[in-house]
Order: structure tokens, then sequence, then C-alpha cells
């Protein structure tokens, strides 16, 4: 794969070189706790970027999950939809240089952070020391396969069937309708493409609930809509750690993976 990060179109508007397919209002942009720099960033950066805090990635068992189930192609076009400071897709990145990978999140503030570590190869910073950490300094890389963008995980920039790999963690309990999301995943994935996808369905509404729960009513759907179940692993235990102490959340995700 030649022509990296061609698989964007031109954006209506762009932000410190970050191609933006959305158009936030200013009500959106001060609802998403993502956009708080500061903390949420901060946040993610800790649990994303700071290895040497933890004594390694401490989601390690998430990226083993999705590295498994990647196809063993000398060439891809792969999306990581909510991709935070872009570690999942960062990494993909660097061990497919021949990969077209693509990094999706409706948080500026996260994007701007992974596209200053992950292509700009920046040193970056996170004030860590609420949570126990000093070392808040991370030195980035410079990968020219990987591209950022903001767009809505529901309606993506990618032309129809351009993806051979569309990946996405911690996402479809945020997403308003899960649903729609499905079949704009499937418009966007090559026939025989692969939706990976790990999840704690931690809902936010009521409403959510009702309809979404329990998962077999999201796996009805793929197979209804044709997807072919290639593995489903329930529960799949992720541990985010939360300080220095030890404390932590123990997810219980739903872990799936879907072709086209």
């Amino acid at each position: 794969m030649s022509d990296f990060g061609t698989l964007l179109p031109p954006p209506p508007a762009e932000r410190r070189g970050i191609p933006l397919y959305y158009d936030k209002s200013e009500d959106e942009t001060r609802q998403d706790v993502y956009e708080r720099y500061d903390e949420l960033v901060a946040r993610q950066t800790a649990l994303h970027l700071a290895d040497e805090s933890h004594g390694g990635y401490p989601l390690q068992p998430l990226a083993d999950y999705v590295r498994k189930w990647l196809p063993p192609s000398p060439t891809a076009a792969v999306a990581d939809l909510g991709c935070s400071v872009g570690r999942l897709i960062g990494d993909i990145a660097t061990d497919h240089p021949a990969w077209d990978c693509y990094g999706i999140d409706f948080s500026y503030q996260m994007l701007r952070q992974a596209q200053d570590y992950w292509v700009k190869g920046d040193t970056v910073s996170a004030n860590l020391l609420r949570y126990g950490y000093t070392h808040d300094t991370f030195s980035g890389k410079q990968l020219p396969n990987l591209r950022f963008a903001l767009a809505d995980a529901a309606t993506l920039p990618f032309p129809d069937a351009s993806l051979d790999v569309l990946l996405n963690t911690f996402l479809i309990d945020r997403i308003p309708d899960p649903f729609q999301a499905f079949a704009e995943w499937k418009r966007v994935l090559r026939p025989g493409g692969r939706l990976i996808t790990v999840s704690p369905l931690n809902f936010l509404k009521r409403e959510q609930w009702e309809r979404y729960y329990p998962p077999v009513k999201l796996i009805d759907r793929l197979l209804r809509d044709a997807w072919q179940l290639v593995d489903l692993t329930d529960p799949l235990y992720v541990e985010e750690p939360m300080d220095k102490r030890g404390n932590a959340i123990r997810w219980r995700t739903l872990a799936l993976v879907a072709e086209r």
C-alpha cells in the first residue's frame, strides 16, 4: 500500500493538521468530557502511553486480542474508531509499516495528543502526579503510514468497501445507536473485511440497556444483517489501573470478530 492516507477525502475543515469531518457545536464540545484536556487527556495518556510507570502496557490483554485477529496480509487498510490517544492503531502501524492506518475519534483533544505523539514525533506531556506517577513526558514516533481524523463513528468519511479491518474498543456503549453504526461499518468494509469489537457494554442510558442488552441482541442484529461471526469471547477481562497504589477497575468485556 503506497499512497498512505488517500482514503480520507478533503475535509470540510481542519485544525492543527487534523481533518475535521464533523462540525461539533459549542454545546457538543462543552458536554464532551473527553474534550477536557488537563483531566481526560492526562488520564488516557497515563493509561495508554505510560508503560514505564506500569511496567508494561496495562491493557495488554486487549491489545493481544486485537493483534490475534488481524489478517496475515502484507498490505491492508485499517481504521480504529474511538482511538483515544492512538495506542492500538499506533502499535498496528508500527508493526505493519506497509499498512494504511487511520485513527478516528470524536475528541479533538485526544486526537491532538495522538497526532503529536505518533505522527509528528513530538515529546508530549501530561500531568500524572494526581495518579502518583512521576514520569510525565513521552518521546513520540513519526509513523508515515498513520493518519488521525475527527469523525462520527456512525458517519465515516471512508469510501464504500475501502477498509480491510475496522476495530473499536470501549466504544459501542457510547454510540447512541449501535445498529446504525453496524450498518455504516459494513458499508466501509470490503467483502471479507473484518470487524473487531471489544466493549464492557456499560451503557449510559436506560433506553440503551433495554434495546441493546443482553449481548445476544447485538449479535442477533449482526447475524440478521449477514455478518459472519468469527469469534465471540465473553468475558474478556481487562484491568484498568487507576493510580500508582494499585487501585483498578476490572472490566468484563464482550469481544467479537465478524466478517462482512
